[in-house]
Formats: structure tokens, sequence, C-alpha cells
């Protein structure tokens, strides 16, 4: 997934309401996959911190629950139930049964069922066609161009203004969704993701005030007024960290107990690369890592792979390690995100990496893809 999707579709499931309902909501899922799908196939739903699976018979899958409030979540599919790299997220818990209908892959599925869901969709799905896929062709261009090309002023300006355009056109239309759907959680969670751009905080505050009083007054947009408030004054509570600044040290065990530092590495490019054995995304980007991982380690590069697990979750950490294939150094406090190493890096969301120097100053961050393959072309020689 594209840098600039993550905000979209790593945002933090069990965003609350403005107001909970009087009684919970029963929510059902229910799933019609590759038929040839059978035990010990599972579906795993994650949730407001929570976890439920069901097993999926000849591709079919049920799961129900409560919740008491309406809340974002994900959808991960393991086929053979070690490898959940198969997942579905963009859709909502609320009252009433959502479907999910695939003849192959539940990534690929489609989801009918649930308003909040049918908004969501609705949104993005225009912005797909009218800014993504814009963004998405202006970082192959820019890749594509020659080394002299990607240091020409000229070019990267051309670059930008086609950029800005495009984020203009996402702009409206969040604002003619929100417009449209004042009582909305989709509108204030909108609001949630771009609030992080201190660009748009006057634009997210005009929107604010057209919410519902019962959306605008609701803890969830004191929290975003707050944090951009702390934002004008200097006073982010986690600032992040930037490109040139000097990786924070980390100090952690291997599953063998042998204690690493990140001041091992220096000397060399190291990726610190923060992942989990439950998160489907990590683990269907390690193809990728591999590969980069093959091709450069003869050359003055490593990785080192931080994972977030909790410690009820060591086995399967170590599974993980084997069965993806991960031959670089693993380590691990096993405190998830209590980390003081995620804290010291700012992960609230992974996967995340972070590509450091020989002299310890961060020079890239979160190469997905093909993407981490070229940065690593033009500085390992």
């Amino acid at each position: 997934m594209k840098k600039y999707l993550l905000p979209l579709l790593l945002l933090a499931p069990g965003i609350v309401a403005a107001q909970k309902p009087e009684k919970p909501l029963s929510f059902m899922l229910k799933g019609q996959l590759d038929q040839r799908l059978n035990a010990p196939a599972k579906v795993y739903l994650r949730y407001g911190g929570k976890t439920d699976s069901a097993a999926v018979r000849k591709g079919s899958f049920q799961l129900k629950g409560q919740t008491d409030e309406p809340k974002r979540a994900w959808l991960y599919l393991s086929r053979n139930s070690e490898k959940p790299t198969d997942y579905k997220g963009g859709f909502y818990l609320e009252n009433g049964t959502l479907t999910f209908t695939s003849p192959d892959s539940l990534k690929n599925a489609t989801i009918t069922g649930g308003k909040l869901t049918a908004q969501w969709q609705a949104l993005f799905a225009d912005k797909q066609r009218l800014v993504y896929k814009t963004l998405d062709t202006l970082e192959k261009t820019f890749w594509a161009g020659t080394p002299e090309q990607r240091q020409s002023l000229e070019f990267k300006q051309g670059l930008r203004a086609r950029r800005a355009v495009a984020l203009k056109e996402e702009a409206r239309l969040d604002s003619t969704f929100i417009i449209a759907h004042p009582s909305s959680l989709v509108s204030l969670d909108q609001l949630g993701v771009v609030s992080d751009d201190k660009g748009r905080h006057a634009f997210v505050e005009a929107m604010l005030a057209t919410l519902s009083p019962a959306l605008r007054d609701s803890p969830q947009a004191a929290d975003i007024r707050n944090r951009m408030r702390k934002a004008a004054l200097g006073l982010d509570a986690e600032p992040a960290l930037k490109v040139g600044m000097q990786a924070p040290d980390l100090l952690l065990p291997t599953p063998d107990g042998k204690q690493v530092s990140l001041n091992d590495y220096r000397g060399k490019y190291v990726l610190v690369d923060f992942w989990a054995s439950w998160c489907g995304p990590c683990r269907a980007e390690n193809p990728s890592v591999i590969q980069a991982y093959n091709a450069y380690k003869n050359k003055n590069f490593d990785i080192l792979g931080v994972s977030i697990d909790d410690a009820k979750d060591r086995a399967k950490w170590l599974k993980a390690i084997q069965d993806d294939q991960l031959v670089w150094t693993q380590v691990s406090d096993l405190k998830g995100w209590q980390s003081p190493v995620a804290t010291s890096y700012f992960v609230r969301a992974i996967p995340q990496n972070f590509l450091v120097d020989p002299t310890g100053k961060i020079v890239a961050m979160n190469l997905r893809g093909e993407a981490l393959q070229q940065r690593l072309a033009q500085l390992v020689k």
C-alpha cells in the first residue's frame, strides 16, 4: 500500500461515536470466498483492541458479536492457520449484517450492508478515482526519472504542482462529503485523519463547525481540536521522527536472549523494520523485504526486525519468523504497543520502517515494495 494511503487504511480501529447507543449494537459478518477454502482456514476480526475468529468451510464463514458503539474494523484470512496475510479493511461494525463476497481472496471481496460502511466506500472510491491514481502516477514518474531529473528543481516543482492539484481535489471531496453527511461518524473520522496535516487545520476547524451537535461536541472532536492546538503552539505531544534526524538507539533481546543495539550496526545501512506476527499487512510486505535483503546483504546493508508482539504471542512471533523465512536479526521486548522502543520511534501503526545510514541518521522512512530497493540502489554501493 502506498504511503499516501496509510492514514486512511491504518486509522486505528475502535474510534468512538459521539453518543453511545442505549443498547449494544449486534453485528454479523458473513462471507463467501473461494469454495476450496476449508479447515484449518479461519478469519480473524480485529476491532477496538479485540480479536474474534471463525472457521471457514467451503469458502463460507459467519461471525457475530456486539459492540457498544460503531467501530472501524479489519478482517484477516488465514488459509493454513499460519499466515494471515490476506485482509480487508474499510468497514464499520454496526447493527445489521455485512456480507463479504469474492471468488478468490478476501482482499478482493465486495462488501455489502451497513450504512457507515457504504458511506466510507463511496468516499474512498471517489478518492481512488480522482486522487490516489494521480498520486500513484506522480510517484512512479519520479522514480522513473533519471538521477539527474530527480535532482532537477524544475522536474520536482512540476510534480509538486500536480500533487497540490490532487490534494486540493481531495479536500473538495472531503468537504462535499462532510457537508452532505453532518451526522456520520465517517465525517468525523476523516477530519481526524487530515488533522495531522498542519496545513489543513483551518479546513478541519471549518468542517467541524458543520457537523451535527452530537459529533461536534463529542470527545473525539475535542481530541482533534486539542491536538491541533498543541501543534499550533509547538507542543505536539508526540513529534514524529524525520529524515535527517539521529535514529534513537535501542537495546532489545533476540529470541535466544542476546542483547542487540542499533549502535552495533554503525558503519552500514540498516533498515529498522517494525512489525508483528498478527499484522497482516506486515506479513504481506515481508516477501518484498526479503527480496531487498537478498539483493543488498553483501553490500553494506542489513535489517533489524523489531516486533511489537505481546509476551503471550511469543510462540506466534517465533513461528512467523520461521514461516516467513526472516533470516536477519529479530528482537523484541514483547511489550506490544507499550514497548519503550516503539514509543521512542513514535510507532502507532505497522508496518513501519526507518532506513538508517552508517552514521546513525535516518535517510528514509516507510519504504514499501519496489520503493525500498529503489532507495537502496541510490545509497548502497
